[in-house]
């Protein structure tokens, strides 16, 4: 499913995102290890400083199916309104997952083209043949490796974010019975909150009422609106919402659904999946991978050394 990038949504987050992504710098030319801009809903990648002038790994470059190689096109799936990952600016997208698109890109010598995907058509995507890899802030789940295969690189969890001052003392999941929480539509996190609102009523509990928004940044406004009483979501996204909220949110409690995220695959498309592997594995031993992950202030989500399909049931 392809959509435009500029949408209401996309531009919501845009806004929200401006804050968060003052201060780093652009490398907005379009090269290898960037996305083609302005066509096909595609939207340009700009790195930060933390992107270096890297090499063409012919190694990893080797990995790469042939029509890849003879392309320099990868078509990457990703959801573009969720900072600090993957969010417009200007014409441009920013975020960590945009570092680590653009420092893939020159290891492997290939574009990126990214398409905004919502989590929920990222596997449908992949299955349909209209992206080549579902990547940025996507968790690798036992359930979705039923359908696809991940190449894991950063480690995930979520955590309860609620208005300022945490009125209904929320402090885990297990809080949440009676209470609604939300969530962005076909995330992890509104599995996570479905499994507790069972949880509940398997108890004798009240159930949890969850709501599904179309992104990170809706459902931020939910809860500051008071139509939901907590959002749960993955702590980088939730440590960018309360910066956004100008002091109306905070974070509570302890990180839960720990995980991976990873960039996901077809099945049987395992030149591509080994390729990747490579070039992350080669990011991680020139210091790439650690000077994107700080730049972002994120280096609580490094792996020293890449995964497949690394979580188990």
């Amino acid at each position: 499913m392809r959509l435009r990038i500029v949408t209401a949504a996309t531009a919501l987050a845009a806004t929200a995102s401006t804050a968060l992504v003052a201060g780093c710098s652009s490398d907005t030319g379009v090269a290898p290890g960037a996305a083609s801009a302005g066509s096909g809903g595609h939207q340009g990648l700009a790195a930060s400083s933390a992107v270096g002038d890297l090499k063409v790994d012919t190694a990893a470059r080797n990995l790469l199916p042939a029509e890849t190689r003879k392309s320099n096109v990868v078509k990457v799936g990703g959801s573009t309104d969720i900072a600090p990952y993957l969010s417009v600016n200007g014409k441009n997208l920013v975020g960590v997952e945009a570092d680590f698109m653009t420092a893939l890109g020159r290891t492997l010598g290939v574009k990126f083209e990214v398409t905004n995907t919502k989590f929920a058509a990222m596997v449908p995507g992949l299955q349909s043949r209209r992206i080549d890899v579902a990547m940025a802030d996507f968790s690798d789940t036992p359930e979705r490796q039923k359908q696809v295969t991940f190449v894991d690189y950063t480690r995930a969890g979520q955590i309860l974010v609620v208005p300022k001052g945490n009125p209904l003392k929320l402090k885990s999941l297990a809080d949440l019975c009676g209470h609604s929480a939300g969530g962005p539509t076909g995330s992890l996190s509104v599995d996570l909150a479905m499994a507790q609102s069972k949880s509940c009523t398997s108890s004798g509990k009240a159930a949890v009422k969850v709501q599904r928004y179309p992104t990170a940044a809706e459902s931020s406004l939910a809860l500051q609106s008071g139509r939901i009483d907590t959002l749960a979501i993955d702590y980088g996204i939730g440590t960018s919402l309360v910066k956004q909220s100008q002091g109306k949110l905070q974070l509570v409690g302890e990180l839960f659904g720990k995980g991976l995220h990873g960039a996901a695959f077809r099945k049987d498309d395992q030149d591509l999946q080994k390729a990747f592997a490579a070039a992350f594995t080669a990011i991680m031993k020139n210091g790439t991978y650690a000077k994107i992950l700080n730049q972002w202030t994120l280096p609580q989500m490094s792996l020293d050394k890449v995964l497949t399909n690394g979580s188990a049931a």
